[in-house]
């Protein structure tokens, strides 16, 4: 279901052939701690998560469970079909293929994750299908169950649904692309010793100018914690993250680890750290360190937003770092936290003056320090001013996008653009 057919299929529902598997039927285990468990896998879920108490059970109410056996395969339409399911048990290997038959794109989800199907313009060209590598149990829910459970909530979902299959189409596409130029991708770390100084704007939108000369091969990661904004600044919908990925086995986590990746339309990916604050105890330095041996492979350039940490996981990324930018706001104190971070990058992790990258960043109209006074102080040369560009980044991130394709021409686009050409200079990619 689509957001455009919403309103129609409210106001007057049509009898469809249902696909195997699928029914508008309330599921049979209607017990206390089923729809307990139902309603806390939708409240898990990004696209639920925001609905109340009442339409969540509603919802739960009208799910229906279907038991896979291991080697069994479930193929799945979206026309009249299920809109929505979940794994709740047991372990899955979801494939997308076009109408030939080439997979095109696998994910292993996870128990609770969201199995993300075909929007139903795009019926002829994709299918998914669900193998059981294990006995599995899902939980589906068909387009009736979603109207009658919601209500007038059904348009938000419904958006939120067509959101996460342009983002799986995103996927497929850069898949082909990174599977046809396998490189060694450097890594550039930004870095903030002061909260709110914008680092967290300045690289996404740097990683959106550099994936218009490498498109679908440019990658954040967001490492910034506890709260990483990269996808909500992005208007993506993070559905893993590097902390969940870590819970798969071994043999899975590449193949995880790909899936929680959201593309965006500018061609650049963003990789979650972490989606709660409780999973930032699993970012550790060898897990970061394994993240960076796999996603180097996959694309041209990593770009990691470190924020104002230096925990492992920011030490580990460090280390590997070919640049480092250091964002800076012209305040009293973000010099004297921005000479004693200088200070630990050349004297405990060895990091060469050469490979660090200085960007002064006005947040605010009249600052007190101007840049050749934080020059001075801070005894280096600065390689891009931003200039104070108001609440134009607030409200594009409000508006659902980057500023950087919302107002091109905005004092943070151009520095942006400026600060992706330093980077490219630094690497020598600028040819």
């Amino acid at each position: 279901m689509t957001a455009p057919e919403v309103h129609e299929a409210y106001r007057g529902r049509e009898e469809e052939p249902h696909q195997v598997g699928a029914s508008s039927e309330p599921a049979a285990d209607q017990t206390p701690s089923a729809l307990r468990m139902r309603t806390r896998i939708l409240e898990m879920s990004t696209v639920f998560a925001e609905l109340g108490d009442g339409p969540l059970r509603a919802v739960a109410r009208r799910m229906r469970a279907i038991g896979l056996t291991a080697r069994d395969t479930l193929r799945l339409k979206a026309q009249g079909g299920d809109v929505v399911l979940f794994l709740a048990s047991g372990q899955v290997e979801e494939s997308i293929t076009d109408g030939t038959g080439k997979v095109l794109l696998t994910r292993r989800p996870a128990p609770g994750d969201l199995v993300i199907l075909p929007a139903p313009r795009t019926k002829d060209r994709y299918q998914t299908a669900i193998y059981g590598l294990t006995d599995a149990v899902l939980l589906t829910l068909d387009r009736d169950g979603l109207l009658e459970g919601l209500g007038p909530e059904v348009e938000k979902v419904a958006l939120a649904l067509d959101r996460l299959w342009e983002q799986e189409l995103s996927a497929v596409n850069a898949a082909e692309i990174q599977r046809s130029s396998r490189t060694a991708a450097p890594i550039i770390a930004f870095f903030s010793a002061k909260g709110g100084s914008g680092a967290t704007t300045l690289a996404i939108n740097t990683t959106a100018v550099l994936a218009r000369k490498f498109p679908r091969q440019v990658l954040l990661v967001d490492l910034s914690a506890p709260f990483g904004h990269a996808a909500l600044f992005a208007d993506l919908i993070a559905t893993g993250s590097i902390a969940s990925a870590s819970k798969a086995a071994a043999v899975d986590f590449e193949t995880v680890l790909r899936g929680n990746i959201v593309n965006h339309r500018s061609g650049m990916g963003v990789l979650p750290g972490t989606l709660r604050p409780e999973e930032v105890d699993l970012m550790t330095g060898d897990l970061t360190g394994r993240v960076l041996d796999v996603v180097v492979s996959w694309q041209k350039l990593i770009l990691v937003d470190l924020g104002t940490s230096l925990g492992e996981a920011a030490l580990a990324v460090l280390e590997r770092s070919e640049c480092v930018v250091i964002v800076i706001p012209p305040e009293i104190a973000a010099m004297t936290d921005a000479r004693r971070s200088l200070a630990v990058f050349r004297d405990i992790l060895n990091v060469a003056d050469n490979r660090i990258e200085l960007v002064l960043n006005q947040r605010v109209p009249h600052p007190p320090l101007d840049r050749a006074a934080v020059e001075s102080i801070l005894g280096r040369k600065l390689s891009v001013t931003v200039g104070f560009d108001d609440s134009r980044p607030e409200d594009a991130a409000l508006a659902g996008g980057l500023v950087l394709l919302r107002d091109p021409n905005s004092l943070v686009s151009r520095g942006a653009t400026d600060l992706a050409r330093v980077i490219l200079a630094n690497l020598k990619l600028d040819g």
